[in-house]
């Protein structure tokens, strides 16, 4: 099974110059199994605290959390 990660950047947290402020981005593993940004938005909100996302509905505190859950799970 495929999944995606999207992780939730406050303003302070996101690097991503093509995007101000806020941000959610996605990431998809591709046939080499190396994590690639695919998609980035920018937010309404501020979020409270980062955050990942897996496709599945699970929720992580880091992107290392969130891609050993991919490996085991998926």
């Amino acid at each position: 099974m495929d999944a995606t990660l999207t992780e939730h950047l406050s303003a302070v947290d996101n690097i991503d110059d093509s995007i101000d402020g806020a941000a959610k981005v996605t990431h998809v593993r591709n046939g080499a199994d190396v994590w690639q940004t695919d998609d980035g938005q920018e937010l309404e909100e501020d979020p409270d605290e980062y955050r990942v996302e897996c496709s599945c509905g699970e929720s992580f505190g880091s992107f290392g959390q969130a891609i050993y859950h991919v490996e085991e799970e998926h």
